[in-house]
């Protein structure tokens, strides 16, 4: 009898850990008739994109094993055959252990599924609505050659009808019957909010104009699953979040930063959904060609960010606090904050400029060079127009960017322009913090339109647009002041 020493059941339990170790976390086997030695690629779907995960291959019996030692992330997935133009089936993952069995010659109508109910509900859906929509386009084509409100054509019209009512009430019953099914969920979020007629008076006029875009609005997440990741690997909430912001929420920076923070309080369940949602909305209000805009990144940033929030951050410090730098930079010059003085020297090096002291109704401040390009052309312009400028009101404060060599470029310039207002510059670095960090100036022409009281009304915004960016902002405070 051998001796089982304190050295053999080390082995044993090292051999034991092993074993345990190497196991998979999720085994798919694929088994597709009439396909062989071919490769196959799974990929995902990502926020309305598709991204290659992996690269299998499939046997001389049709068969290809796609396994891993961390669990697949939950979504929509797809198994791409580069053989076949890249023909695809699309599969669930939520389980980690199961069977797709199908035949190359239609993927969806002959898939058989083993041990996944997500994919048994999933392409029992398929196949359904696919039913229906060959019945559709069978009775749409027989809609065509009757004339309208004859009876063949309301007959049809009936049917077509019948069949978005029973696809609906199809897709309901596996919503309401397998609600903790993750395909469910996916399918609830696509749900569209059913919104009430509002109360009315006596004479049908609506008691409150409002009422339906609020309702929408308030329901608007009352379909979304926030704590099922899988929706993220679908394209249901990427759609949703764009559509929110873009069509929903109204765009002013106040309206938004409140819908942010709103939508990010529901996503905090989920840390994948909550990273995903954040990123998006930083990165589009970083990104934003619209005005006023930048209030809500800095809003993000300072909020979430440079709390610690981000959590996924934390090893990237350099991004971290480039971020916040610019988060900080940024903030003081939002729109609706006055605007930091600016003293600076005339053409003559020897008078200092005080924007502060411009008595009018509305200041433009200007950030230019003498060999910008683009300078070039808008200084000129805003010349020919200033006379017009003043006249409602408006003065400029032009800060040239030049340093002392290029002092003759800067005053020949002007001579050569008859650019009539307050110039100024700081050829010697004297002031501290320089303009060019105060107003994060790093390309020319920079724009800023100022009320009379300093406070920024306008920003970054071309020559071409000034005169009608007062006058809008006159009749904005005129309709303001009747409210």
């Amino acid at each position: 009898m051998q001796r089982i020493t304190f050295y053999s059941i080390l082995l044993l339990l090292s051999f034991h850990i092993t074993s345990v170790a190497q196991k998979s976390a999720f085994e798919i086997q694929f088994k597709v008739a009439g396909l062989a030695d071919v490769p196959l690629i799974v990929a995902y779907r990502y926020a309305g994109n598709q991204y290659i995960k992996d690269t299998i291959q499939v046997n001389s019996k049709g068969v290809a094993i796609y396994r891993g030692n961390e669990a697949l992330p939950p979504g929509v997935y797809l198994a791409v055959f580069p053989t076949m133009n890249n023909n695809y089936f699309e599969f669930l993952v939520k389980e980690q252990f199961f069977t797709l069995e199908t035949d190359k010659e239609d993927f969806n109508k002959n898939m058989k599924v083993v041990n996944s109910k997500e994919n048994k509900i999933f392409y029992d859906d398929l196949r359904y609505v696919n039913d229906k929509r060959v019945l559709s386009e069978e009775y749409n084509n027989r809609l065509k050659s009757f004339k309208d409100n004859s009876d063949s054509s309301t007959y049809y019209k009936n049917q077509l009808k019948k069949i978005d009512e029973d696809v609906k009430s199809f897709r309901m019953n596996t919503i309401t019957s397998q609600p903790d099914l993750m395909y469910s969920k996916i399918m609830n979020a696509f749900r569209e909010i059913e919104v009430p007629e509002p109360k009315r008076d006596q004479f049908g006029k609506a008691l409150d104009t409002n009422f339906q875009y609020n309702y929408y609005k308030q329901h608007y997440w009352d379909y979304v699953d926030f704590k099922e990741e899988g929706i993220l690997r679908s394209p249901v909430y990427s759609s949703k979040l764009e559509n929110y912001f873009e069509k929903i929420v109204m765009g002013i920076p106040d309206s938004i930063i409140k819908e942010c923070d709103y939508v990010l309080s529901k996503s905090k369940v989920n840390n994948e959904i909550f990273k995903y949602t954040l990123v998006t909305l930083v990165n589009k209000y970083a990104q934003s060609k619209i005005m006023g805009m930048d209030a809500v990144y800095v809003h993000l940033v300072n909020e979430y960010y440079a709390k610690g929030a981000a959590y996924w951050m934390k090893s990237d410090t350099v991004s971290l606090y480039k971020m916040i730098d610019r988060a900080n930079k940024t903030g003081p010059l939002i729109i609706g904050k006055k605007a930091p003085n600016l003293v600076l020297e005339d053409t003559t090096l020897k008078v200092p400029k005080s924007m502060y002291d411009i008595k009018s109704k509305y200041t433009i401040l200007v950030f230019w060079d003498p060999d910008c390009g683009h300078c070039k052309t808008e200084i000129p312009q805003l010349a020919n127009m200033y006379d017009t400028l003043q006249r409602m009101g408006a003065s400029v404060y032009a800060v040239s960017t030049i340093s002392y060599e290029e002092m003759d470029k800067w005053t020949s310039f002007i001579k050569a322009n008859n650019l009539n207002w307050t110039n100024v510059a700081d050829p010697f670095f004297r002031h501290n913090p320089n303009f060019r960090t105060v107003y994060d100036i790093s390309s020319t022409p920079v724009i800023y339109v100022l009320d009379q009281d300093k406070i920024i009304r306008g920003k970054r915004i071309g020559v071409d647009q000034l005169q009608d960016f007062i006058s809008k902002y006159e009749e904005y405070l005129k309709a303001k002041a009747k409210q």
